[in-house]
């Protein structure tokens, strides 16, 4: 597959031309880790951390590395986080993984006095971003130990959040999904209603144009519920024949429309 293919050649580049920092523990397991791009850079850089996408159960860090020339050359460290796949752990494990690793690298940025952070995911990965969204005891332990003036945003790249589409298909051979899980993760029926106004952090939600409906349709119903909980929400449906892969293939380029409206974002957060 072109996808995987790319890359890999893009991630075997990148470990070889920018100084980085390979297989960081932050849980217990031998995919529960991270690799930091632009050690070289000062402390106080500005991050992004990308998570991968592949339906929970594939994927890893050494295809997650398309922003990393493209940003690390304009100063900003790049974080590629792994973790478990199913089955050989549930969903829920997973989303409590990410959560420690986000929060693992949120106090790694906070002791460099990093100048923000910002967090994006592809696909499943996308899910699992939002995932922070949604936990408020998370958020709330963020906002106490200080973590959450160091979040700035958000982008989640071709999303799923809604599993009960996924519930009749092969897709849920190796998640098995049970009727709990889809309840707590399916985000788009989720109430939010008596949920926290999250404030200071922009979430930018994006398709390509080429994306099948399914996935177009859900990130804008993951907008319409962000909407009640987040004071800065932007929609992006990328126009040129983007589909679900060239869209974060196309990271690599500094020209392309979403890699310059992050960049954009993320040195007003720095300025800020």
């Amino acid at each position: 597959m072109h996808y995987y293919k790319f890359a890999t050649t893009v991630t075997k580049k990148a470990r070889s031309t920018v100084n980085c920092e390979l297989d960081i523990p932050y849980g217990n397991s031998d995919s529960a880790k991270y690799d930091v791009y632009g050690t070289d850079l000062p402390k106080d850089a500005p991050i992004f951390v990308y998570i991968h996408g592949g339906y929970w159960q594939e994927g890893s860090r050494d295809v997650a590395t398309f922003a990393v020339p493209v940003f690390v050359a304009r100063g900003i460290k790049v974080i590629t986080v792994g973790y478990d796949l199913c089955p050989r752990v549930r969903l829920g494990d997973i989303v409590s993984e990410v959560k420690v690793a986000i929060e693992k690298i949120l106090k790694l940025a906070s002791n460099d006095g990093a100048s923000c952070v910002w967090v994006a995911g592809h696909s499943a990965g996308a899910h699992l971003a939002a995932s922070l969204l949604f936990d408020e005891s998370w958020l709330d332990r963020m906002t106490k130990q200080g973590y959450m003036n160091l979040l700035k945003g958000l982008v989640l790249i071709g999303g799923i959040y809604d599993l009960n589409p996924l519930v009749n298909t092969t897709i849920n051979d190796n998640l098995n999904l049970t009727k709990d899980e889809i309840a707590a993760y399916s985000f788009t029926s989720l109430d939010t209603s008596k949920n926290k106004s999250i404030n200071g952090l922009k979430v930018i939600v994006t398709d390509g144009e080429c994306d099948s409906p399914e996935f177009i349709d859900e990130s804008r119903k993951c907008v319409q519920k962000l909407v009640t909980m987040v004071d800065d929400i932007q929609y992006l449906l990328l126009r040129e024949h983007i589909d679900h892969f060239d869209i974060v293939e196309k990271l690599t380029e500094p020209e392309f429309l979403l890699t310059k409206i992050i960049l954009a974002n993320m040195f007003c957060a720095t300025v800020n």
